[in-house]
């Protein structure tokens, strides 16, 4: 346990010195930096949500493949891709 808590220190130390180092010999500007941090995120956070409405998608057709359609009551019934 302990070599294996020291392993991760050891990671976590060299990740935040090669991070620190990385900022320090980056070739452009520190908010040209930010600004470049800042939609490399908003276009993940993008296609992660992007992938996620795809996945919902495919599993709820697959659902109804499975179960069948369902009920006009059933909150299922007015779920997008539904087959109904």
């Amino acid at each position: 346990m302990r070599r294996m808590l020291a392993f991760i220190g050891g990671v976590l130390s060299g990740g935040a010195i090669g991070a620190a180092i990385a900022v320090l010999f980056a070739p452009v500007s520190g908010d040209s930096m930010r600004d470049s941090l800042n939609r490399w995120r908003a276009n993940a956070a993008q296609a992660g949500q992007d992938a996620a409405l795809r996945k919902r998608a495919e599993l709820e057709a697959r659902l109804v493949e499975m179960t069948g359609p369902h009920p006009s009551g059933s909150p299922l019934a007015s779920a997008p891709d539904s087959g109904e």
